[in-house]
């Protein structure tokens, strides 16, 4: 007990970070639960390790880092409830040890509140257990710069050196791009007399190759080499010269994804004031570092993240609010230094007063909008991605087995826990013959089946296919479609087309419309899966256009 409260007195501020790193997964598992099923791009990450089911396409602008992290688990189980554990306690870790290496920079309370300010958001809650990259990308670079300001100190050995390579080469394996743009002033930096050190240029470099060398390899495998994969990608990821700062303001509030044909809605005033306190808090982080001389150490992490954040802005059309998690990460830590700065300065007692009442009511107020938001964001999401969970159980009833297509809405997210390949659909085709994945499947003597949640006609070619309603999915109203001859020699009574008479089929002719459907409506992304993971855009086609996921 005495040893534990010494450790406690001699480092408190560690302490503290760890107990923000606790509660951080905690707030995870009672909000966000392990409940919640994956996402669009979550199952095409996780099919690429899962030996059970089938690998969906992985598009030029994906990169492996997140496939890696979650293979060790995805190899032993199928568990959407143990990769949500499994993830938040990772995330958890990874907050703590990210931030961590600041306390080797500048012990103290700023690391502590720089976490807890970036942890509190209700983005780095919904994502912490999200096996998607932009989280993770944060970690690293929140990592990667507090080592290389440890590193460019003089006589700091070979472990800072170590840490720049492998945080940069982390972020290189989840997002390639991304991880030029937090090198760009890290290099930089070098420049600056006292901190050019042949070790940092080393590991930053080394950081680059090692991160790099998966995507590399896998274009020259796949894509027939680098230059045609990153052409690939752009044209996947529609990237070009654009101003997107009014679509990301728009998605602040909990759209994950903000791309037309999706409405986002307008600007939220209090996320407007939110966000538009955050570079006035950059600003007076800065301005206490000049006076205590620690511009330059402070000035290295708001860089890095104005970098980050620069081409989601400047180079994508449309907005995400997880693009920024980089960018708030490293903000946070300024921040912090800022707000500490406040709380320091020698002020009247009346003055001193008003201002720990300022800053603890933006504390307050930074907790409200985020728990409030969070709980806006993850309550619909995980009702409909439970929706996709009993598409699935509604199929696996009807006998549906592998080799077998999926074909429809959230086709993706339903094939992944059946077993089968999947061609999702952001429009349903209005020709009156089969698609092409469908003809193509069923020729392969593969069952096929087609989903849709029945706010509209179906599509031309499924008017001679059985309509069975799915009642026990809910929210939707879903349907699958079953091919009027039985699409392999098995059983005859599976998944064949019976008489339209029968309790629970709806067979009756529609009149086909234009429709869009969107991979998870509402809670992923509106219109569209959620953009690949080493681009900067969706890697999907645009809407009207069908969305392939069996691995060619």
């Amino acid at each position: 007990m005495g040893s534990n409260s010494s450790w406690l007195r001699a480092d408190p501020w560690r302490a503290l970070l760890i107990l923000v790193a606790v509660c951080y997964g905690i707030v995870q598992l009672v909000v966000v639960t392990p409940g919640m099923g994956l996402g669009w791009d979550e199952a095409v990450y996780v099919s690429q390790v899962d030996p059970r089911v089938p690998a969906a396409e992985f598009i030029a602008p994906r990169a492996r880092g997140i496939t890696l992290l979650v293979a060790p688990l995805v190899q032993i189980t199928s568990s959407t409830e143990a990769l949500r554990v499994y993830l938040c306690l990772l995330s958890a870790l990874a907050l703590y040890v990210s931030f961590a290496t600041w306390l080797r920079v500048r012990s103290g309370p700023m690391v502590p509140i720089a976490a807890l300010l970036f942890a509190s958001l209700w983005l780095s809650l919904f994502y912490g257990s999200e096996a998607m990259p932009n989280l993770w990308v944060a970690f690293g670079a929140v990592a990667a710069v507090g080592c290389f300001l440890r590193c460019v100190r003089p006589g700091s050995g070979r472990g800072p050196a170590a840490g720049v390579a492998l945080s940069v080469a982390a972020v290189a394996l989840l997002r390639p791009p991304d991880s030029i743009w937090l090198v760009l002033p890290l290099a930089a930096a070098l420049a600056r007399p006292g901190w050019r050190q042949a070790k940092a240029g080393v590991a930053l470099v080394a950081g680059l190759v090692a991160g790099w060398a998966d995507w590399i390899v896998e274009a020259y495998v796949r894509f027939g080499g680098p230059a045609a994969r990153w052409q690939a990608a752009g044209a996947a990821n529609e990237t070009g010269l654009h101003f997107s700062l009014y679509e990301h303001a728009r998605a602040l509030n909990g759209p994950l994804l903000c791309r037309p044909p999706a409405h986002c809605g307008p600007v939220v005033l209090p996320w407007l004031l939110w966000w538009l306190a955050i570079p006035a808090l950059v600003l007076l982080g800065l301005y206490a570092a000049r006076r205590r001389e620690l511009l330059a150490e402070y000035m290295v992490p708001a860089a890095a993240g104005l970098s980050l954040a620069a081409p989601y802005v400047l180079l994508v059309g449309y907005a995400a609010p997880r693009f920024l998690l980089p960018a708030y990460a490293l903000l946070a830590l300024p921040i912090a230094h800022g707000v500490l700065w406040l709380l320091a300065e020698p002020l009247k007692p009346g003055l001193r007063y008003a201002v720990s009442g300022l800053v603890a009511a933006g504390f307050l107020g930074q907790f409200a909008l985020q728990g409030l938001t969070l709980e806006k964001v993850a309550a619909p999401r995980l009702a409909k991605r439970q929706a996709d969970a009993q598409v699935a159980r509604a199929l696996s009833a009807l006998g549906l087995r592998r080799p077998c297509l999926v074909y429809g809405e959230h086709a993706v997210m339903i094939a992944y826990r059946v077993g089968c390949e999947a061609h999702t659909v952001l429009r349903w085709p209005q020709e009156s013959a089969a698609p092409a994945p469908v003809q193509s499947a069923q020729r392969a003597g593969k069952r096929v089946v087609a989903v849709d949640m029945g706010r509209s006609p179906a599509a031309p070619f499924l008017l001679t296919w059985e309509r069975r309603p799915l009642p026990a999915a809910r929210p939707g109203k879903w349907h699958v479609y079953l091919p009027a001859e039985p699409a392999t020699t098995g059983n005859p009574k599976v998944l064949t087309r019976r008489p339209s008479s029968g309790a629970g089929s709806d067979t009756r002719p529609r009149a086909a419309a234009p429709r869009r459907t969107a991979p998870e409506a509402a809670p992923h992304g509106r219109s569209r899966p959620e953009p690949a993971s080493s681009g900067y855009g969706s890697g999907t086609p645009t809407a009207g256009r069908a969305v392939t996921a069996p691995r060619p």
